[in-house]
């Protein structure tokens, strides 16, 4: 995939050469900076500057960029339209306050090679950031303005406590550096844990790790570095809390747009990249053996990082690569180089990654992201477009259970909650509460079982979900009668419990139907429940449940399975 270079001359950014290779286009950028009149360099994705013009550009859409250091020259504090509201200086080192950082700080960190998380734990760094070209009072005042209540005007009051938040852990990290703390050999991270216990009180555990974990990479001062040596640190550890601080770390160097450059490899075009994240963020990147790849290797580390995703070990890495992929959804740039169809293609196995089963993985983010590229794909704007992009994706997902984790999901949206709140339940109401029967909602060449599984699923979503009291026991109601409809109209019970069939067989289909993912609690589920009650009465049950099995180990088996599901269907202790 072609990489642009662009150079800035004076205060214009222009294309300067095309390279294929992006290890040659760094290279190739970097002479580029030494020219006369260039004070800066870029890199982006060809088809990046397709769908935007370079005045366009986000951070996101830059690969790799550097400044020359010249004294007049500024690194820039980048907007943000949301913060989260700390209520004390801790606050600060949470994920969505380092969010937050992360976008504010973006050019002086990547110009620094430095994390958010090596930033905020150690004093030098903070001090340094502190002096750097008013970027902590710029800052500042942004978050500020955003937490500020209009009506009182109280932004210079918010100004002065995030002041002296920055006070507070300034010196927390100048008085943790004091402490005898452990160093980290080698990658053996569970004996500095070990002297960080004996160290630390209650309290303080996770910071004293955090500023250890820090001394350890502050010094590597290449992003791929870091990204290496807290995989490495990560595979060594058993102590689920070592697992969590680094991953915090990785979350952080996940930020830096080289790093996820280079984990993504050269991509067909943005939909493919944008595929190829979501398999990584969910640990299904498929990858070769990692035995036989050279250690440290883009390879290497792609397929260790990709093995502890999957393990559901960095779920804070997880949600990062998961933003960007929300930010690359909504973005407007094209997501194949093939036109509209390529497009809808691309945008269809997008949405099968995202929607699955029944929930939406990134939540009201994803679904609000979605909806912004379906309005671009049907291109039509305003509130009509919204609308009729949530019925072209409603459309699109095969089960109600998936259309009911999207609906909720894009309630608890921006847009969702201004604009879309009213047409939103309508929508629910019509997938439920309006349909005649259970066919209705569902595929009707589905097996019985994933039809009542499907429906089921959606009632459990309806049931934890912020819709209002007297609405959802309506709507929960309605779908516990379309089940029991469906089970009288198609005979399921007859046909389960035909005496042509072994007793066996009729009772663990039928304990199968009691099961919470088949059906939920209400009239459809008494049916099999109390068809089950009546036959378990009999004191030989357990000898006519096995009259027909020869084997007797088969026939223990069959019993304990039996018992096994009955007490998942907590109809035995």
């Amino acid at each position: 995939m072609p990489f642009e270079i662009l150079t800035l001359n004076d205060t214009t950014w222009q294309i300067g050469a095309t390279v294929t290779k992006k290890a040659e286009a760094e290279e190739v950028a970097t002479q580029m900076l030494s020219e006369s009149g260039v004070t800066g360099v870029r890199i982006v994705l060809d088809h990046t500057l397709i769908s935007k013009s370079i005045d366009q550009l986000e951070d996101e859409d830059i690969i790799f960029e550097k400044l020359k250091e010249v004294g007049q020259e500024k690194v820039f504090i980048n907007d943000i339209d949301k913060a989260p509201d700390c209520s004390v200086a801790g606050d600060l080192l949470l994920t969505d306050s380092r969010k937050a950082i992360n976008k504010l700080f973006r050019r002086y960190l990547d110009k620094n090679n430095i994390t958010a998380m090596e930033a905020l734990h150690n004093s030098k760094e903070l001090k340094r950031v502190q002096d750097a070209d008013a970027l902590v009072p710029s800052a500042i005042a942004k978050v500020a303005k955003l937490q500020a209540d209009p009506e009182v005007s109280n932004a210079n009051k918010r100004r002065d406590t995030l002041f002296e938040f920055v006070a507070t852990i300034t010196e927390k990290a100048r008085k943790a550096e004091e402490t005898n703390l452990p160093k980290i050999v080698g990658t053996d991270l569970d004996l500095a844990i070990v002297a960080i216990d004996e160290l630390s009180e209650t309290d303080n555990f996770d910071y004293l790790l955090n500023i250890t974990i820090t001394k350890a990479l502050i010094d590597v001062r290449d992003w791929w570095g870091k990204l290496v040596q807290s995989i490495d640190y990560a595979e060594s550890t058993t102590d689920q809390r070592g697992i969590n601080a680094l991953d915090r770390f990785i979350a952080d160097i996940l930020s830096n747009n080289s790093v996820i450059q280079d984990l993504l490899g050269d991509q067909a075009d943005l939909g493919s990249a944008i595929i190829t994240m979501l398999d990584l963020s969910a640990g299904s990147l498929k990858v070769g053996n990692v035995e036989e790849m050279q250690n440290g290797s883009i390879e290497q580390t792609k397929a260790k990082l990709n093995l502890l995703l999957s393990q559901g070990a960095l779920q804070e890495s997880q949600r990062v690569l998961t933003d960007r992929v929300s930010q690359q959804i909504a973005g407007s740039a094209a997501l194949s180089k093939t036109g509209e169809e390529g497009e809808r293609e691309r945008f269809t196995t997008i949405i099968e990654r995202l929607i699955v089963k029944d929930e939406i993985k990134g939540g009201a983010e994803i679904a609000q992201a979605i909806i912004e590229r379906q309005t671009r794909i049907i291109n039509k704007g305003g509130l009509n477009g919204l609308k009729e992009a949530v019925i072209t994706l409603i459309n699109q997902l095969n089960s109600p259970a998936r259309k009911t984790a999207f609906l909720l999901s894009l309630s608890k949206s921006q847009k969702g909650v201004e604009q879309l709140s009213e047409y939103i339940q309508e929508q629910i109401d019509l997938l439920f509460l309006r349909s005649e029967s259970l066919n209705s909602c569902v595929a009707k060449d589905l097996p019985p079982n994933q039809k009542m599984q499907q429906v089921t699923a959606s009632f459990y979503q309806i049931e934890q979900s912020d819709i209002e009291l007297d609405k959802k026991q309506q709507i929960l109601e309605k779908m516990d009668e379309l089940l029991l409809s469906y089970i009288e109209a198609s005979k399921i019970m007859e046909k389960i419990n035909s005496t042509q069939r072994p007793m066996h067989l009729r009772a663990l289909m039928l304990v199968g139907m009691c099961q919470a993912e088949m059906l939920p609690k209400g009239k459809a589920s008494e049916i099999p429940r109390n068809i089950l009650k009546e036959r378990m009465q009999d004191p030989d049950f357990n000898n006519q449940l096995v009259s027909q099995i020869d084997d007797p180990a088969e026939k223990d088996r069959v019993i304990n399975r039996f018992q096994a599901q009955l007490k998942r269907a907590k109809m035995a202790s």
